[in-house]
């Protein structure tokens, strides 16, 4: 059965659980400060049906945000529509960047907000005037180049972005290298700058102190790490729709016949990223639970979402946030980033102070940090 994810805030107020849905689409669960990981699951699990008609209301897949455009004069503009659950008339609105976007009520028909958008060429026109065609934000396809240092060819790609306002280098943690670079820059300036930034760039390819990440590639048959052990894609294209589940070791997944390849990639990343979401959520929260008893601090709100930086983070307002990759991490590295979070609700930075305070928990913190921070490119599955 899928099981929508969620976010549970423990609250002194609170004598029984109860259940929020949000315009956005999340979950959150109110339950008491003492209660109980699987009876909150069970009481989501029963009230999935309820929380699903809401979303469909709220964030529904036919109300996701969507690409469309509209020709005027010679040129194709794109825009996108999104749908709002407390919005009662539709809105055109120009951002800054030069991005146009229709504001809709959820329950808009297509057709309408396109005609509408039709209606107001005019207004479009004239901001297209105002701002300019290369405000736009594209992205040109990347082409490939490299480079010889050191004896070693060192391969990178170009990326030619309208947000761009300079040259940037960014190493990836599988070790390939992507230069993004303003539309109209002269190719042999990109070249001088990599060819300057030569010995830097080498000694990122080529650094030991890190794990390499591996890229996936979310098909049939790849494993991810998962607490110290693995699970395993299972794709059958025989669905009627797009359904996940994991099963022990497995995460099942069936698919529309047919399905084209990159939407099927597609697909199974997004349910990879809901399955590893959820488990997240099972496994920081028992946790969260002891360590804050061990710290004496009451049990803060827990969140979960996508951080391609940070394992987890502390708010000063004493809630913890944990990346959703964090279930992929060996239990005693995953411990380490519980306990982390949890010793900044006693105190707030990373000073000697905190240092003791963790390590009244979890002597061998320091060793567990290193370890992390080498390893932490082997349990990023979501590199780009």
């Amino acid at each position: 059965m899928l099981i929508p994810a969620y976010t549970i805030k423990p609250s002194p107020r609170c004598t029984t659980i109860s259940l929020h849905v949000y315009p956005s689409g999340t979950v959150t669960v109110k339950v008491p400060v003492h209660y109980n990981p699987e009876e909150v699951r069970q009481y989501v699990i029963a009230h999935a049906g309820w929380i699903e008609k809401q979303q469909r209301i709220f964030f529904s897949e036919q109300n996701l945000a969507k690409n469309y455009s509209v020709t005027i004069g010679d040129r194709i503009v794109p825009y996108t529509i999104t749908y709002h659950s407390t919005r009662k008339n539709i809105s055109l609105v120009c951002h800054p960047d030069g991005r146009f976007e229709a504001r809709a009520p959820w329950d808009a028909p297509v057709d309408t907000v396109i005609a509408m958008v039709g209606r107001h060429k005019d207004w479009i026109r004239k901001n297209l005037d105002r701002k300019g065609d290369a405000k736009i934000p594209t992205t040109q396809s990347g082409s490939g180049e490299s480079f010889e240092y050191n004896g070693t060819v060192i391969a990178y790609t170009v990326l030619f972005s309208t947000r761009a306002k300079r040259i940037a280098i960014k190493v990836k943690q599988d070790r390939s290298v992507e230069v993004t670079s303003p539309v109209g820059t002269n190719r042999e300036k990109i070249r001088q700058l990599v060819k300057n930034k030569a010995d830097w760039i080498y000694k990122q390819v080529t650094s030991t102190k890190r794990a390499i990440a591996v890229r996936r590639l979310f098909c049939d048959g790849e494993t991810y790490p998962f607490l110290g052990g693995t699970l395993t894609i299972r794709v059958r294209r025989d669905g009627s729709k797009a359904t996940t589940v994991r099963n022990g070791q497995t995460i099942e997944v069936r698919l529309p016949a047919g399905m084209p390849q990159p939407a099927e990639q597609k697909t199974i990343r997004r349910a990879v990223e809901f399955i590893v979401k959820d488990e997240t959520h099972r496994a920081a929260i028992p946790r969260v639970v002891q360590y804050a008893a061990a710290l004496g601090v009451k049990v803060p709100p827990v969140h979960v979402r996508k951080n391609k930086g940070k394992w987890g983070f502390c708010t000063s307002r004493g809630a913890v946030t944990f990346s959703s990759e964090l279930c992929l991490l060996p239990p005693r590295l995953l411990d380490y980033v519980v306990a982390h979070e949890c010793c900044h609700l006693v105190v707030l930075n990373h000073s000697d102070r905190f240092w003791n305070t963790f390590k009244a928990v979890m002597p061998d913190c320091q060793e567990r940090q290193s370890e992390l921070k080498r390893d932490s490119p082997l349990y990023r599955i979501f590199t780009d």
